[in-house]
């Protein structure tokens, strides 16, 4: 990466993100901003992006970058377990179905970026 500085402050942030993601998914039921029928899919699918653009610009070895944003279904997996045990908070497939799909987006659109913008 030609500027260490951005790769270490994309970094910052993806572990901030990381933080913010499983600390509101292990509390207890919220509402959302905007509520539709499973408006919540939407959310889980663009933080999940969010997760996986994140490593893709950052890291600057593209095979750890890669494994680092595949990762992110992993922690969405551990995730929806313990929401089990949070009180108000469900286990779900879909869920689990809406971060995949997020990361996989998130690695595609993380990918142009690092392409188009030399990232890394």
């Amino acid at each position: 990466m030609p500027n260490n500085k951005w790769s270490r402050m994309i970094l910052f942030l993806w572990f901030v993100s990381i933080f913010i993601v499983v600390f509101y998914s292990l509390i207890p039921r919220m509402e959302f901003p905007v509520d539709f029928w499973n408006a919540d899919k939407l959310y889980h699918c663009a933080g999940y992006c969010w997760l996986a653009v994140l490593p893709m610009m950052g890291i600057t070895i593209r095979r750890t970058a890669l494994l680092s944003a595949f990762s992110m279904i992993i922690l969405g997996v551990l995730l929806e377990i313990g929401q089990y045990y949070v009180p108000g908070r469900l286990f779900s497939f879909l869920d689990i179905t809406s971060n995949t799909v997020g990361v996989f987006l998130g690695m595609i659109w993380g990918n142009y970026m690092r392409k188009q913008f030399s990232f890394a």
